[in-house]
């Protein structure tokens, strides 16, 4: 009887998955712009198309129109940054599968800050406010989390629009190069990530006492791996296993894939997701629309 209905679910199991002749695996635009996280990306999905015995296909995100890519049906599995999971699991049928975690199996997250010069002698938001006329904000990219979308979001808050605010607005290129100009007065006040500030200043690179940190954001979890909330719940939960099984099973695969998130190393592992894991962007925005806008806005 054992025997008869261990079949009957592997039969089941069967016809789930060859339900799904192709199964579509987005990456973000951060992964596809770099030839080695693409070639990454494409290992892992060879990889899920051996685990779950149907073709695996790799699509790149499209800056503006996740929605769309998932309402066609090219979208089933998806490594999206935290902004992306957002907009998608409101709009787009998505639901969070797992997100990588440290040793303590705790989702890992990273924090987002805005900093001025000494020279400026700004060292809160109220003073940022009285200034704000007088200098040039300093933005990473536009389509960073920590280094664009949290601190515009928490400026908009603060009523301070950066391109009518201020008197200009930059774009630096990374993080290390932001940090740097501040540190050096060609930037006077930016926004960066204060994970990676922290640990350019562990690693003796500057020290705290050469920048004023005007404000620091709540954690911000890593964007987790979404799937489709119509999937099948069994191929659901076969790809969830995969992906907490992939630091035992493949160690080689996953110290490259882990690398797609911030803040992470190659010990790093992964624990289910939930969706409270990401209300801290929520409460950050004074609506779902001012996300969508500000990321359809920025996200090219």
């Amino acid at each position: 009887m054992n025997k008869l209905i261990a079949t009957i679910i592997v039969c089941f199991w069967a016809w789930n998955i060859s339900a799904q002749n192709t199964i579509y695996l987005g990456v973000g635009s951060n992964i596809s712009k770099s030839a080695e996280m693409q070639k990454t990306a494409e290992e892992l999905a060879q990889y899920l198309s051996e685990k779950l015995e149907v073709q695996v296909k790799l699509n790149s995100l499209k800056p503006g129109k996740t929605i769309e890519q998932i309402q066609e049906g090219k979208l089933d599995i998806a490594l999206m940054n935290t902004f992306g999971y957002v907009i998608a699991s409101s709009e787009g049928n998505m639901e969070a599968l797992v997100v990588v975690a440290n040793e303590k199996k705790e989702p890992i997250s990273y924090q987002s800050c805005i900093l001025a010069h000494p020279s400026t002698k700004i060292k809160t938001t109220a003073d940022l406010k009285k200034q704000a006329t007088h200098h040039i904000f300093g933005f990473v990219t536009a389509s960073s989390t920590s280094g664009h979308l949290v601190p515009r979001l928490y400026l908009n808050k603060q009523d301070l629009q950066p391109e009518i605010s201020f008197r200009d607005v930059i774009f630096a290129g990374s993080h290390k190069d932001l940090i740097e100009k501040v540190s050096k007065n060609e930037i006077k006040v930016g926004a960066t990530s204060y994970t990676d500030l922290q640990e350019l200043i562990k690693a003796g690179k500057y020290e705290m006492s050469m920048f004023n940190v005007v404000w620091i954001s709540e954690p911000i979890t890593n964007g987790p791996v979404s799937v489709r909330k119509d999937l099948p719940s069994l191929l659901k939960k076969k790809l969830q296993e995969i992906w907490l099984n992939l630091p035992i099973d493949n160690p080689t695969l996953n110290a490259k894939v882990v690398q797609f998130w911030h803040n992470t190393s190659s010990s790093s592992l992964y624990i289910p997701a939930q969706d409270k894991f990401y209300d801290s962007i929520r409460n950050m925005a004074n609506s779902m629309e001012e996300i969508s806008i500000l990321v359809g806005l920025y996200s090219e």
